[in-house]
């Protein structure tokens, strides 16, 4: 009698367990950052690559949930011009430190003039002239200014004290080595570089007389050369930090991201990707095309939905025998990917 009594207990208290549980309200489940993880990392791997005939590195790190997927992560590509992401960093840290000001007087002279994208160079009439640390971090990142991105580079005190600054802010796996006078020139094979040279034309001409087989020794050795490299996962962390102002106080962080975001370059690169409600705060790099090769071409930044999603997006491009409008399509199509695998 007793056990029957037992068993009746038992059986009405597991009836009465389930349906408590059952009447429960169900929460959602919610995907894991490590299951989206992988959903990112396959849709990265499942990418046309190839198209670009060169070497690509992509980092994606979600800045809400954490989740990333990369490609060569690890592996060190040339900036090219998103080195100036890392030097205006470096710039801004001596500001809030006080031993800089962004309306301080920065002189230029021919002397410093730089190969490549300057329109500085116009402004400057006579032996020299003055700009402001603000006006030059707006032409070296905005526009991507050479000579005004050297000028910041020697008021930190030369690339080594840019590393150092890098190094304490605990900036990893991203190397900023020569000036844009020195890296641009060796580049393509030439050793005498003169700063009367920054002239187009007699850039041009000098170029024409460097053997081929100078230039393509040049070429080869630029892209197997560590200096003035980052990785991919290097670069998203730096842009991570930099979001979450551990880089900077908050009034240096805005302005660089405003700088950045209010950039006019790269429109056909990540930026032509994202749908038309994303922004996108970013700094791009291009090297020259040397011997039917481009040796760089890269758009690193955060990217942003109108719901507040922020991903920190890298893409770099080496030895590429792509033509530019393919190079950029490739892009293009990575930040659409990213897009869609947030959303």
């Amino acid at each position: 009698m007793f056990s029957i009594f037992v068993r009746r207990f038992w059986l009405l208290f597991a009836v009465v367990t389930l349906l408590t549980l059952m009447l429960l309200p169900v929460k959602a489940q919610q995907p894991s950052p490590t299951s989206n993880t992988a959903i990112l990392q396959s849709r990265l791997n499942n990418l046309n690559l190839n198209t670009v005939n060169g070497k690509v590195g992509i980092g994606v790190l979600n800045l809400n949930t954490g989740e990333s997927g990369f490609i060569n992560g690890k592996q060190r590509f040339p900036m090219q011009s998103v080195y100036k992401l890392p030097s205006a960093i470096a710039v801004l840290k001596l500001v809030d430190e006080g031993k800089i000001s962004l309306e301080q007087a920065v002189t230029i002279t021919p002397q410093e003039f730089a190969l490549g994208s300057s329109p500085i160079k116009k402004e400057i009439k006579g032996n020299s002239a003055q700009f402001t640390v603000q006006y030059l971090l707006n032409l070296s990142v905005g526009i991507s200014d050479n000579t005004a991105a050297d000028a910041l580079v020697r008021l930190v005190g030369g690339t080594q004290q840019v590393n150092v600054i890098l190094g304490k802010l605990k900036i990893r796996d991203v190397r900023v080595d020569r000036l844009e006078q020195q890296l641009q020139p060796e580049s393509v094979g030439m050793t005498n570089f003169r700063p009367e040279l920054a002239d187009e034309k007699k850039f041009a001409a000098a170029e024409q007389k460097i053997p081929a087989r100078v230039k393509k020794a040049a070429l080869e050795k630029y892209l197997r050369d560590p200096r003035d490299t980052a990785t991919p996962e290097g670069i998203v962390d730096m842009l991570q930090k930099l979001q979450s102002n551990k880089l900077l106080s908050q009034n240096s962080t805005a302005l660089l991201l405003k700088i950045m975001t209010d950039s006019p370059t790269g429109q056909k690169r990540l930026k032509a990707g994202l749908p038309k409600n994303w922004s996108i705060a970013h700094k791009t790099g291009t090297g020259a095309d040397v011997l039917g090769r481009n040796t760089a071409t890269n758009d690193v930044g955060i990217i942003s939905s109108p719901e507040g999603t922020k991903v920190a997006l890298a893409v770099f491009i080496a030895g590429s025998q792509a033509a530019l409008n393919v190079r950029e399509q490739l892009m293009s199509n990575i930040a659409s990917v990213v897009v869609e695998a947030m959303q």
